[in-house]
């Protein structure tokens, strides 16, 4: 599961002191969300921490985006109800609250019940490091169930609770932070049947795949790297669940709706001709037939569809990774 709740987001100041911003978002109708973000001293392998409270929001179901990140919540109220775009409304309707989530790495849409109250730390997780952050290798994590606490065991369900009596955002950041930071070294001290190293040659790979925005061909990574193109999807298979082209294609479609919301921020329009041309698609009923199978629907409509949350500014995470 992954996407943005609608909201405004406050970086921290660039600098190596761990900081807390907290701000407003604010729509025609009144106050949104009240959003924390803590970009500096989050553990290697997090790529976005934040924190977010409902203020003032209806109660409506959120498409969450398909993405190259794994998305890990600590609910702060009751949990999340969430459900595989799949599954389709009783598929929500059916999803009970759930304080743990994580999402693996889905190929399509989820759909994310928004109440009113709602609280909790959500974090972007790159899955090349949910064996040693998690326990658990990307390829263990679910992609139709979102309830984590069965999957990630006792730790997670044991920091929920104390992120949970935490009596601010500070204290929150720091509870997280040190938790995963644990978890870190106990994987550095662990027996190599329980966590393992990753490949080198993996991890150079998904580098190169990423730095293009997944228009790298496999075979050529694969010579980079120094293996054939089968031992290297092998070890994406073995390690993600996920083959280096379906990969390429989550990257491909998470910088085109980055790039989408990018447009239409600031120019209220986007020409999709023109993003479907940079972000790797042959032409746009190319990026319109990804969009949809992805998405679940086509690049207007989920324009539409967004449109408040973009103007917030949802949706930019693989462009903030691209400038980094």
């Amino acid at each position: 599961m992954s996407g943005n709740a609608r909201a405004a987001q406050v970086p921290a100041p660039p600098d190596t002191t761990p900081q807390v911003g907290t701000s407003e978002g604010r729509t025609a109708d009144g106050p949104a969300w009240d959003f924390a973000n803590a970009r500096t001293g989050r553990p290697p392998g997090i790529d976005a921490m934040v924190g977010y409270r409902a203020l003032d929001v209806p109660e409506v179901v959120h498409r969450g985006l398909p993405a190259s990140r794994l998305t890990f919540i600590l609910a702060l109220d009751a949990g999340v109800e969430a459900a595989s775009g799949t599954a389709g409304p009783e598929g929500l309707r059916r999803a009970q609250p759930a304080p743990v989530v994580i999402g693996g790495l889905h190929m399509t849409s989820s759909l994310v019940r928004q109440r009113p109250s709602q609280a909790g730390i959500q974090m972007s997780v790159h899955p090349l490091a949910a064996r040693a952050l998690l326990g658990v290798p990307a390829v263990g994590l679910p992609v139709e169930e979102f309830d984590a606490a069965g999957v990630l065991g006792q730790w997670a369900v044991d920091l929920q609770e104390r992120v949970r009596e935490a009596s601010c955002w500070q204290e929150r950041f720091a509870l997280v932070s040190a938790g995963l930071r644990q978890r870190l070294g106990q994987h550095d001290r662990g027996p190599r049947a329980s966590g393992g190293r990753l490949r080198p040659e993996l991890l150079r790979a998904w580098w190169l795949l990423e730095r293009s925005g997944g228009r790298a061909r496999i075979g050529d990574i694969a010579a980079d790297v120094g293996l054939g193109p089968r031992r290297l999807g092998a070890l994406f298979h073995q390690e993600l669940g996920r083959s280096p082209k379906q990969v390429a294609g989550l990257m491909r479609f998470e910088r085109a709706v980055a790039s989408t919301a990018r447009s239409v921020r600031t120019t209220g329009r986007a020409d999709l001709a023109s993003i479907a041309a940079t972000s790797g698609y042959a032409d746009q009923a190319h990026l319109t037939r990804e969009f949809s199978r992805f998405a679940g629907l086509a690049p207007g409509a989920w324009i539409r569809e967004e449109f408040r949350n973009i103007q917030d500014g949802g949706h930019g995470a693989a462009e903030d990774r691209l400038h980094e």
